[in-house]
């Protein structure tokens, strides 16, 4: 049986795994592989081709970091899905919900991921093809976010109803995930438009959307290291 100590560094290191899920992001996708800003959905095959044969190296680097990064979501996860099982008085619907959240969301991750390696590895591919690829890479990476909201969602709902002394996820906490809830909800237009706003390179469908993921990551992850230092976690 692991011991109280080992399992209290555990969840530190699970706590710490929200932020490194942030920074792996950054690093594989946009710094590596450099895909940010966004390429623009209203660019034309031939332009995009032209940026995978390119940048096929950076981009394949790039999106092996991006896939190893989806792994760091799951403790993440498994510790928000602990707390709630806590809240909840034992593995409840919460709970689950939110550990199949986190599934889903490495699942988000990885599978654009994959993608844009697939389009990056033939660079004689035809134009169309790679093409396709980005339009799916790019479709899933910023508008597949119905899975993710079991996170949030999840910790939105304990957060109103806990009412011990020192709740692992404050009341105000259940307001921010609201909000980013809220905030990502209308990146689901870039299904329908190439351009403006609503694009998947838009202020809308991409920008906003994008800084209220970082940051809710970056605030969950203080608030349960934050409990964890506090012992505010039972064990």
């Amino acid at each position: 049986m692991i011991d109280t100590a080992i399992r209290r560094k555990l969840q530190l290191l699970s706590a710490w795994c929200g932020v490194l899920y942030v920074l792996g992001l950054l690093i594989g996708w946009a710094l590596v592989a450099g895909f940010l800003p966004p390429h623009r959905p209203s660019d034309t095959a031939d332009t995009i081709t032209a940026i995978f044969q390119t940048d096929y190296m950076r981009i394949r680097i790039g999106m092996v970091i991006v896939m190893f990064t989806a792994l760091i979501v799951v403790p993440f996860a498994a510790l928000i899905s602990q707390v709630l099982a806590r809240l909840e008085g034992s593995a409840g619907i919460l709970a689950y919900s939110a550990l199949l959240g986190g599934a889903g969301t490495m699942v988000l991750t990885i599978y654009p991921a994959v993608w844009w390696l697939v389009a990056a590895f033939r660079i004689d591919r035809s134009a169309e093809l790679i093409y396709l690829m980005n339009d799916m890479s790019w479709l899933q990476f910023i508008g597949g976010v119905s899975l993710f909201y079991a996170l949030p969602g999840g910790i939105m709902i304990a957060a109103f109803f806990d009412k011990s002394a020192k709740p692992v996820f404050p009341r105000w906490s259940g307001y921010f995930n609201l909000w980013v809830m809220l905030l990502i909800l209308p990146d689901q237009l870039l299904y329908f438009f190439h351009s403006g706003p609503f694009a998947w390179n838009g202020i809308i469908s991409f920008w906003i959307p994008l800084f209220a993921f970082g940051g809710w990551f970056l605030v969950m992850a203080y608030l349960l290291r934050k409990a964890i230092v506090n012992e505010s976690m039972t064990h």
